[in-house]
């Protein structure tokens, strides 16, 4: 059977799985309570920064890195997510901007580029008219 060549158009790190997997071993046992005031995406983002990325862009190698990220980083994952809860646990809460996916800023861009746009006919409309 022949397999089929593409051009790879997605990318992933696959220590953001590996980091998120631990996130969830390390939480199973916490209260409910405990567990759902935590912010998980600090919790993600301060292990991340901690951990060499391993990116992949096919399901081989996907499964690959994630073989290579558990055996040659899984002592370094498993205390980069125990810190990164201690952190994350200790500092009060604050009111931060998230990052949007750049699908939905690319939309909010459109949104307000056809306003303007919108606005500036009826200025010249208005302009005209006067």
């Amino acid at each position: 059977m022949l397999k089929a060549f593409y051009k790879a158009q997605v990318y992933k790190n696959v220590m953001e799985e590996l980091v998120e997997e631990e996130i969830d071993r390390q939480t199973r046992n916490f209260k409910p309570e405990t567990a759902k005031a935590l912010n998980r995406i600090d919790v993600v983002s301060y292990a991340l920064n901690r951990l060499p990325p391993l990116y992949a862009s096919s399901q081989e190698g996907v499964y690959r890195q994630k073989q290579r990220g558990q055996q040659q980083f899984g002592q370094r994952l498993r205390a980069a997510v125990h810190q990164s809860l201690k952190v994350v646990a200790q500092q009060p809460t604050r009111v931060t901007t998230p990052l949007l996916p750049q699908e939905e800023v690319e939309a909010e861009m459109h949104i307000a580029r056809m306003a303007l746009e919108e606005l500036a006919d009826s200025m010249t409309d208005l302009e005209l008219d006067g």
